[in-house]
């Protein structure tokens, strides 16, 4: 007695599923998760960058740093001034003209901590505002450094002050 393969089933004879048209647009792939943040930093930096204060001040730091024996790098598009240390790098933020108040430099430090947070590698920076001239108020660099973990420095005649004597460039131990 012989016995047949049953033929193929209704599923197999009509084939595959046709392709059903989508029903919502195509929406793009993901981007980079600080993508947004980092064309806000850049624009920001590239009007900071418009002021021959700032330019000055940023320009004078590197001379500074360079003077105590260090390796500086200003060829970031957001980091005005960046600095590796034997403990890490340390990001300087420089303010441009005017930029002296505690407003200016909360602002300063946010932006400072936004530039931090894209940056890649260990979390091992040291974050520094740099101001063209002292704080408006005194106590607002204590203020910015307690809240924010941000150092503040400024030009003076004679060099730079900060919170912090004999390492006011932060570019060794603190």
């Amino acid at each position: 007695m012989t016995t047949t393969a049953p033929g193929p089933t209704a599923a197999e004879q009509a084939g595959p599923p046709e392709p059903s048209a989508p029903t919502e647009p195509a929406t793009p792939g993901p981007t980079a998760p600080h993508e947004g943040l980092l064309r806000i930093l850049e624009a920001s930096a590239a009007v900071d960058r418009t002021c021959k204060t700032h330019e000055a001040v940023r320009f004078e730091l590197m001379a500074a740093l360079l003077r105590a024996d260090r390796q500086p790098t200003a060829d970031s598009r957001i980091v005005d001034v960046r600095c590796p240390t034997e403990e890490g790098h340390v990001l300087y933020e420089v303010l441009g003209a005017g930029l002296t108040s505690y407003a200016d430099l909360r602002s300063g430090a946010v932006r400072l901590q936004e530039i931090s947070h894209t940056q890649p590698g260990p979390d091992d920076r040291r974050l520094c505002l740099v101001l063209a001239g002292p704080p408006a108020e005194e106590w607002s660099v204590t203020t910015v450094h307690d809240l924010f973990g941000v150092h503040v420095l400024w030009r003076t005649e004679h060099g730079w002050a900060g919170r912090e004597d004999g390492t006011a460039l932060l570019a060794g131990p603190a």
